[in-house]
């Protein structure tokens, strides 16, 4: 079995044992509450739903064996990437998103006929850049105006553009955000202050 991991894998086997639990956990899941509706919607298919999640599962698993494969460094570049296409992005979701349940989370991706969440583009790419931005700014800590000041405008800016439809991501991706900053060595006054406001 470590040979398996070793071989192909290459990463932590506890990891990548809890994914592949979870995964089979997901789709018994799936399974389970779309059959009725693929009856339904499908024309007594019930297996579409399943089939389906099953080749976004297993495409999310090859693109996680991926990622791991890129070296650490590589996702200092990346972050900023995100976070410049995760801007317009979060725009345009906001004008011109596809309204689901009453809110306009997502987009419609041509020709395939899939809808992503941009907010979940726009949470990556804002986490990794605050670690950047902590991880270079290290020896400014103490200065507000050099580091908490403009990483506090950005975590700021994504939230608030995600505010207007989802209001517990833009909550939960500010304080994942503050916490970063809490780890960053970002004196607690602060923070303590951002707060007290």
């Amino acid at each position: 079995m470590r040979r398996l991991f070793n071989t192909y894998l290459k990463g932590d086997p506890v990891i990548w044992i809890i994914v592949f639990i979870l995964s089979i956990f997901g789709i018994l899941a799936v399974y389970s509450s779309t059959g009725t509706l693929a009856y339904v919607e499908r024309g007594g298919n019930t297996e579409y739903y399943l089939i389906k999640h099953t080749a976004l599962l297993l495409f999310g698993l090859f693109a996680m064996w991926l990622t791991h494969m890129v070296n650490i460094q590589y996702f200092s570049r990346i972050s900023q990437l995100l976070l410049i296409i995760s801007v317009p992005l979060l725009l345009y979701t906001l004008f011109f998103g596809v309204e689901i349940n009453d809110a306009k989370r997502w987009v419609s991706v041509p020709g395939i006929g899939l809808t992503i969440q941009t907010s979940d583009l726009a949470k990556l790419g804002l986490i990794m850049f605050v670690a950047r931005f902590m991880a270079k700014k290290q020896h400014q800590v103490q200065d507000v105006k050099k580091t908490f000041l403009p990483i506090l405008a950005i975590i700021l800016g994504i939230c608030f553009l995600i505010f207007p439809e989802d209001f517990s991501t833009s909550a939960v991706l500010f304080f994942t955000s503050m916490l970063i900053l809490f780890i960053g060595r970002i004196p607690i006054k602060q923070l303590a202050l951002l707060f007290g406001i």
